[in-house]
This record gives C-alpha cells, structure tokens and sequence, in this order.
C-alpha cells in the first residue's frame, strides 16, 4: 500500500488531497498540519493527522506533496527529499532565487522523483499553442502579451483574503511570486529573457503588505531587441482573465485559457479564425493530470488515468523553478531600482 504525506491543508492543499484520494484510492493518506493552523479535526479523505515534524518523518511516506506556505516549500522539501520520499512542491519553490540552492542539491542526489507544481504546463489549450509556435504558421514571433488577474478577495469567498498566503509578504504572497504561472509558462513558450524591466505595486485598497499588481517586460536579444513578451498580473480584475496575445510576422494568435478558445488573425482571412482547441472536461482536470504524472512517475505500479501521462515530459523540474525564482527576483530589482536588469547566468 503507498502511504503519501500532504503537508498543510490550505484550499489548494485541500483540493490536492481530494484528488489524492479519488487516484490512489486504497493509498494510506496522512496529512501533516503546520504551525499555520490549528485545526485539529481529521480532514475527510485522510487516514492520520500530524502536528509534530517527527511524527510526520516517522510515518516514512513513498510520496509528499508540499502545499505549505511558499516561505516554508524549502525547507520541507529539503527534509522529505533527504528521508528517500518522492516530493511534489507547489508553486513556487521558494520566497527567493538565494533559497533554492540546497534544494536543487537535494534533488540531484536524490534517486526520488521532484517536481513543482506550476499546473499549467498540463492545460491542454497551452501544449496546443505551444505546437502552433513552433510550426511557424505565425512566423516570426515578435512581440507576446500575457495576462492574468482575479480579484483577490473573490478567490476564496469562504474565508477573509487578509488572512491568506497571497496578502501577507512573510509568507511568500504578492501577485508575482503568487501568480508566477505565468512567468513559467511565458518562459516555456519564449524561452529565458536577456534582459527585464518591471513596474509593480499596490495600487487598490486591498488591505494586504504585498503588491497588488505587476507589469514583467522580457526582452530578448543583446545588442538588438529580437523579441519582448509582456506579462500582466494582478488581484484587480473583478473577472477572472488568463489571456495571450502572441504577435508574429504573419499571423497573430488571440486566445483565452478560462474559455479554452484560441483564434487567429491573418491578412488572408477577413475574419478571426477559430481554432479547433482541445479542451478539458472539468476544470479540476488539470490539477487530476498534474497528479497523474506526478504518481505514475513515483510509483511502479500505478495506472496512470489519462492517455498522454505516459509520454509527458513538459513538467517543470526544481531547477527550472528556480530560474522562475530568478526572474521573478529579477523583477523586484528592477522596480525598486527603476531600471531593466540584465538576466545574468
């Protein structure tokens, strides 16, 4: 029987562990309670409950998945890589780029599978547009834009949005680090940036400690501008928005990751063209197929519930995740200082 350890039980947490259950069913589950809650009730779904580190370690999981504060991903991987388990982290792997070293150590020494959770790299929609990048219909890629924002207090109607990870700068909030997605992905698309310049703060009421809102321009090319892509992202919009707009030297690409469509416009065409895009059936699925991965690769004897787990290979490893890190601390330091920053290697 595998025996699989989630760590904090958080909304995200919460729906990892329900997802946990419905694909390792006969799976013996423990959840690990941080010092961030008190709640002491054994969640539904779960077989055991653990307030102290050691008891968690005693309990010798196969799998851990990590869905504790971001100020904590560190040093919880860290621990659990060390003690022979397979660890998935959520997003994203640490508060800064200066934390991820150890982990990265841990993992090459490890013979355990370890993955971050940028979930994503498994929306079908992305892996479609990618393929259409690279099969040149667009042409020469000039110029992308990519957005993202919810209005913070409506992502958890349920419970009070200062209390959150997201409003609270200690625990690794703010829209860049909480909504670095989008740099992973902007970064699978387009590759690493030679240079950033970024515009971030908090602009509404919000009662939070953290910035609201953030403008990341990456450029590529040294000597000559080759190619900018621009991500957006904020706790503003009272819509939920995921957007790109990918502009090329012979198409432009417009598509929409809530509704799953994607168009394009061309001079040969007088009206938008919609594209046959392959979608989900539920919105959970991506989060089913991040896990289907995830367990399919950490044990030998699981049946992996979709067709394209088998053959995936888009997942975002500890090291890229610590190049989203870099950027995003990149980032930072050109808002505080007012000036683009060069990506250095």
């Amino acid at each position: 029987m595998s025996k699989v350890l989630m760590i904090s039980l958080g909304s995200i947490g919460q729906r990892h562990l329900a997802n946990t259950r419905e694909l390792l069913p006969d799976a013996e589950i423990a959840v690990y309670r941080t010092h961030f809650y008190t709640e002491s009730t054994l969640p539904e779904a779960a077989d055991k409950i653990f307030f102290e580190m050691s008891d968690a370690l005693a309990f010798e999981p196969d799998a851990v998945i990590i869905s504790s504060p971001a100020s904590e991903h560190a040093r919880h991987a860290i621990e659990f890589i060390n003690n022979g388990a397979h660890v998935f982290i959520e997003k994203p792997l640490a508060m800064t780029h200066a934390e991820v070293y150890e982990v990265m150590a841990a993992s090459r020494n490890s013979d355990r599978f370890v993955m971050v959770g940028y979930v994503l790299r498994f929306q079908p929609i992305l892996h479609f547009i990618r393929k259409l990048l690279h099969s040149g219909e667009l042409g020469e890629i000039r110029t992308a834009n990519v957005q993202v924002g919810q209005y913070l207090p409506d992502w958890r109607p349920d419970s009070d949005y200062r209390q959150g990870v997201s409003a609270q700068k200690k625990l690794g909030g703010g829209a860049l680090l909480e909504l670095s997605h989008e740099l992973d992905y902007s970064t699978w698309l387009f590759g690493i940036p030679d240079q950033v310049l970024c515009s971030s703060g908090k602009v509404s009421d919000l009662d939070i400690d953290v910035e609201d809102s953030a403008c990341v321009v990456m450029e590529y090319g040294h000597s000559e501008l080759a190619k900018r892509v621009v991500v957006q992202v904020d706790f503003l919009q009272r819509v939920a928005n995921m957007a790109l707009q990918v502009v090329g030297s012979e198409a432009t690409l417009y598509a929409d990751l809530v509704k799953e469509r994607a168009y394009i416009a061309s001079p040969q065409q007088d009206e938008l063209q919609s594209l046959d895009v392959p979608k989900m059936t539920q919105g959970n699925e991506m989060y089913l197929r991040q896990f289907d991965f995830f367990f399919a690769r950490g044990f030998d004897d699981y049946r992996p519930r979709f067709d394209e787990t088998e053959n995936f290979v888009d997942y975002v490893t500890v090291e890229h995740a610590a190049e989203v890190l870099r950027l995003v601390d990149l980032a930072k330091e050109s808002n505080r200082k007012g000036m683009r920053i060069r990506y250095k290697d």
